[in-house]
């Protein structure tokens, strides 16, 4: 006897809203987001690291820091 077991993820995935958080210097000037808030590229950041969406950083006009490309 086979019995074939079928699992629907499809309904999971609508239900769950995963959003990427990627990290910022300061909210104003930033020019660069990062994947990592430890990324080296913030060695010159003068300003609070804060953590946004990554939708948000991109509407910002925001690029990915080339330490991380």
């Amino acid at each position: 006897m086979k019995f074939i077991i079928t699992i629907l993820l499809i309904p999971l995935l609508s239900f769950s809203t995963v959003e990427t958080k990627v990290f910022i210097c300061g909210i104003r000037g930033a020019k660069k987001y990062h994947l990592s808030e430890f990324c080296r590229g913030f060695g010159a950041c003068k300003h609070e690291i804060v953590k946004v969406n990554l939708k948000e950083a991109k509407g910002f006009g925001l690029t990915l820091c080339g330490w991380e490309d």
